[in-house]
């Protein structure tokens, strides 16, 4: 209970002022530091990815690349901020109408290397449900905003092709269909 009380008098300001959302954002995005704890960075990813659906310019621009470095440290530790890290990044790729042209300019800073694209076809190996099916969902983004970048990073890493035969291979049908139904993941499996 205490965490909770120091980070609302964290998030809540010197002043004990409420802060704007953008202040906000810009406090959460400080606590994606790989110097702070798990906890922390935690409750700062789940706090950005319900700021995200209202603000997500604001969570984009200025918590995208410690989202990113969250999800290359973290995720394959900690199946609960794999998963928030992956439905942040989710939020911030899918097209919406309000904020059409954002959705390629992060799927452009996501896959301007192959470091984060390798994390995500990693965790399709998950054993967390959760994780694996948030990943699953994440990669069809990617690859539905820039096929030709996410595919070629999905054809040089090395297990990419067998996490995916594995889910084909999956006996929950979710898990299962989520990768089928994905227009664009099905296109990478048949080449």
């Amino acid at each position: 209970m205490e965490f909770f009380s120091q980070t609302y008098v964290a998030l809540r300001g010197p002043q004990g002022q409420p802060q704007t959302a953008s202040e906000t954002i810009g406090r959460l995005s400080d606590r994606l530091s790989p110097a702070t704890l798990l906890a922390d960075r935690r409750a700062a990813v789940l706090a950005l990815k319900g700021l995200a659906r209202d603000h997500k310019q604001d969570v984009g621009d200025r918590a995208l690349p410690g989202l990113l470095d969250v999800l290359a440290s973290d995720a394959k530790i900690d199946a609960d901020i794999a998963k928030a890290v992956l439905e942040t990044l989710i939020i911030l790729c899918e097209a919406d109408i309000t904020h059409k042209e954002s959705r390629f300019k992060y799927t452009d800073t996501v896959l301007a290397t192959e470091k984060t694209v390798n994390v995500v076809l990693e965790l399709l190996g998950d054993n967390d449900f959760y994780t694996k099916f948030s990943a699953i969902q994440y990669l069809a983004i990617l690859l539905q905003n820039r096929r030709q970048v996410a595919q070629g990073y999905f054809l040089e890493f090395p297990t990419g092709t067998r996490n995916v035969i594995a889910i084909l291979d999956d006996k929950r049908q979710i898990i299962r269909n989520g990768i089928l139904e994905a227009p664009s993941t099905a296109h990478v499996t048949t080449h």
